[in-house]
């Protein structure tokens, strides 16, 4: 039978990257760790670890073993800490990952609001734009744009969005015509990184399709409305964006980019107990976005 006393040791050690962190961290000795390690590479007969004489490496053994069990070891001290306090007051560390334009405009004002709402919830907010995945890098949130449905992980839509194409009003926008290509292509500035096809579809027009030709790549949308207000080309930008420049008049709408809106999810492990931190945060971001939004 697996000693469960050492695999939470290895958890712990895999978590802090080395037995040296682990042990400032934990209070254990060293020795003692070193030992529940060892005995439990014993135990599976394989190495978990590599050593060398300043820092230890996880194996792709040691990697496999933790990506499965750091999940379940946490759900159960999340157990353990909501049987200790029946009110399950919210506590601790939430770490979330946010897309990187979410983050840039909105998480802020998210995070300072639910901090006053629960000021025992520590925050830990990380930005990345690939679907990372949450329970192999600790995650107890994570926010997608779009998501494909994935096994093991449950949420809710909290934001629709538009995404429009968007230029200063000085800029010609294309004519409606059976055959985009007898027209001078619109300059468009793009998203770097991503596939960007010719020709555009704009969900208003007729004749819904319109040539381009990229001027400028960029690769985060608040420089690309940046670069637009400066007249250089069209691009797509969420609504939420570009809305006081739509409603001053510094940049027009020439339609949605497509006919359904653009979707942000919060998302959660289906398979763990949601802590009362985890049920906080879903909760609080329902007022955070009122149904206007939706």
């Amino acid at each position: 039978m697996l000693d469960l006393e050492a695999l939470t040791d290895f958890v712990l050690v895999a978590a802090n990257g080395g037995i040296t962190q682990a042990s400032r961290v934990s209070g254990r000795p060293k020795a003692s760790l070193s030992r529940k390690v060892m005995e439990l590479e014993a135990s599976l007969g394989v190495r978990l670890f590599e050593r060398g004489s300043r820092s230890v490496h996880l194996t792709e053994e040691g990697e496999l073993l933790y990506a499965r069990t750091a999940g379940p070891l946490g759900e159960i001290e999340e157990a353990a800490e909501m049987l200790r306090n029946s009110r399950a007051k919210p506590r601790g560390r939430l770490r979330i990952n946010v897309p990187q334009v979410f983050g840039q405009l909105l998480m802020g004002r998210v995070a300072a609001e639910f901090t006053k709402t629960y000021p025992d919830v520590i925050l830990d907010v990380t930005m990345e734009d690939r679907a990372i995945n949450l329970i192999a890098e600790g995650c107890d949130v994570v926010i997608r744009l779009n998501p494909k449905p994935e096994v093991g992980l449950v949420g809710r839509c909290f934001v629709r969005d538009q995404v429009l194409v968007v230029a200063v009003p000085t800029l010609a926008r294309p004519p409606v015509t059976p055959d985009p290509f007898n027209v001078q292509p619109v300059p468009v500035v793009v998203r770097s990184g991503l596939p960007n096809p010719e020709m555009w579809r704009i969900a208003s027009l007729d004749e819904p399709e319109i040539r381009t030709r990229q001027v400028l790549q960029l690769p985060a949308l608040p420089m690309i409305r940046d670069a637009v207000l400066t007249g250089i080309g069209a691009a797509k930008l969420p609504r939420v964006l570009v809305a006081e420049d739509l409603a001053s008049g510094r940049l027009v709408s020439w339609g949605p980019a497509s006919s359904r809106p653009a979707e942000l999810w919060a998302l959660h492990a289906s398979g763990r107990l949601a802590s009362a931190k985890v049920k906080a945060f879903m909760r609080f971001l329902d007022t955070a976005f009122p149904q206007e939004w939706l």
